[in-house]
């Protein structure tokens, strides 16, 4: 099956600056941001005269009762609007006009000997704001403006069920709030990015594709887990000046591989297992999300490649398919029927059965406990999956793990992930489940248990028909061992 297209350089260079690796990306890209919401938010809303929206930046927290701070990064609607790197901050936008008022917190200048303090006239030109004024004065800006309503970013989050952090509402006493129609309408504009979003995108999969194939060319068995991760973080680091990850790393190997979100990273890599390394990092507020899985001897056994290629077919197959209009769901139906179809020809499921019919009984769900994969952004497990207007979540096995049942548009960013696990406890429930044991072949699916997992996650930007693929890492066999060998790997 023909891959995907991959990434050619889109030329932004009137806007972004490439130099040494690092991307420059001026803070208009942030006050274009705000303009279009308070568009979408005149639209869809329609809200009174003189209402405001208010934002809260990430806060400075103490490590337990330490005099040091937990490092942290900026929450992700504020970096959206904004492109504020400091923390401790608010943010107000006039709906009437969309000017912004940028609050940041006044730090006593007893505290230049410890730390760098910046001024409101730093804010004021670094930020493209259009007025600074200290965070403890928002109360007087509050009573002189007077707003109508002040709208609020608030509800449920629909992958951690979390709520996100509100200003102190001992401040706004005395005004009316909005807590619902801004976190639809800011999620559902996060869900399409523009093209300078794309471009940065572009930029940090490539460097995050880039470290992977570092570790690859530089594992080998008796390393520990963790010693690729730090491989992968420092390329990350020393290249993009990337300073945060978008996750906790994930680097299994053998049967720590049916494991999701292993991050324990401290077993020693054997002779010939299989590596599973799901790591990504973050440039300009923008995450990547690879997965690469790879044997540590750089060779592939027979089992190992059998199950490998299952899940690339399922991969590719996706990628071909999936647009503008298709439908998520049906994109990780396609991949469970491929997965389910390479374990039939191998023997691990029963002969006399469709696929069609062991995907409707929801046996992929057994090897492929996750949903297919997720809008990627600010956001690792970006916003917007399930948003009013958009189907809701599935209940049956798998499906109902699937981050978003949407209809995809373009220039949706998404990662395609699927995967083939071996997990024991999920095996044993199903040989007590009649309804599905009957399709399973113990005594083969035994033989293949030593294989553990594997993922093939590449990050894609959804296109009219077909998607284009960021991440450039290896992803067939041949690749794959051509490229642990120090070999050219990649196609003409």
């Amino acid at each position: 099956m023909q891959r995907p297209q991959k990434y050619v350089r889109n030329c932004l260079s009137n806007v972004l600056k490439v130099g040494q690796d690092l991307l420059k990306v001026p803070k208009s890209v942030y006050k274009n941001h705000r303009e279009l919401l308070v568009k979408n938010m005149k639209e869809q809303v329609k809200p009174e005269a003189k209402s405001i929206m208010l934002f809260t930046g990430v806060p400075t927290i103490p490590v337990d009762d330490q005099d040091i701070e937990v490092w942290v990064e900026q929450e992700c609607n504020f970096w959206y609007l904004f492109g504020v790197e400091e923390p401790d901050c608010l943010g107000v936008i006039e709906l009437d006009t969309g000017k912004t008022t940028l609050f940041p917190e006044k730090i006593p200048d007893a505290y230049r000997m410890w730390m760098v303090i910046h001024d409101d006239k730093y804010f004021l030109e670094n930020y493209e704001v259009d007025n600074v004024i200290y965070s403890s004065h928002l109360q007087q800006y509050l009573k002189e403006y007077n707003p109508s309503n002040i709208y609020l970013y608030d509800g449920v989050d629909s992958d951690s069920g979390l709520r996100p952090r509100l200003p102190d509402l001992k401040l706004l006493d005395g005004f009316k709030t909005n807590t619902t129609d801004l976190y639809e309408v800011l999620n559902e504009q996060r869900t399409v990015k523009d093209e300078i979003e794309l471009e940065i995108m572009r930029h940090v999969t490539k460097i995050a594709s880039d470290a992977h194939i570092n570790v690859m060319q530089n594992v080998k068995p008796g390393l520990r887990e963790n010693q690729m991760e730090a491989l992968f973080r420092f390329y990350c680091q020393e290249r993009l000046g990337a300073k945060h990850k978008s996750y906790d790393c994930i680097c299994a190997s053998g049967v720590g591989n049916a494991t999701l979100h292993y991050n324990v990273n401290d077993k020693i890599l054997g002779e010939s297992c299989l590596i599973l390394n799901d790591m990504g990092t973050k440039y300009e507020g923008y995450c990547s999300d690879i997965t690469c899985t790879f044997p540590s001897n750089g060779k592939f056994t027979q089992k190992q490649k059998e199950i490998y290629n299952a899940v690339l077919d399922a991969n590719l197959s996706v990628q071909q398919q999936m647009g503008d209009g298709v439908s998520w769901e049906d994109m990780h139906k396609l991949a469970e029927s491929r997965i389910i179809y390479h374990l039939q020809k191998l023997g691990l499921l029963i002969q006399d059965a469709t696929v069609e019919e062991m995907v409707e009984n929801r046996v992929g769900a057994i090897f492929q406990p996750h949903g297919l994969g997720h809008f990627i952004g600010t956001r690792v497990h970006d916003v917007g999956g399930y948003n009013k207007g958009h189907p809701e979540r599935h209940t049956e096995p798998g499906l109902k793990s699937l981050r978003t049942r949407r209809i995809l548009k373009k220039n949706n960013v998404i990662t395609t992930e699927p995967g083939l696990y071996f997990t024991d406890f999920i095996l044993e429930q199903a040989y007590k489940n009649e309804k599905l044991a009957k399709y399973l072949v113990k005594e083969k699916i035994d033989e293949y248990k030593e294989v553990g997992g594997v993922r093939i996650e590449d990050d894609v930007i959804v296109l009219e028909k077909g998607c284009e693929v960021m991440s450039d890492v290896p992803r067939t066999v041949e690749e794959i061992e051509n490229c642990m060998a120090n070999k050219p790997w990649k196609s003409a």
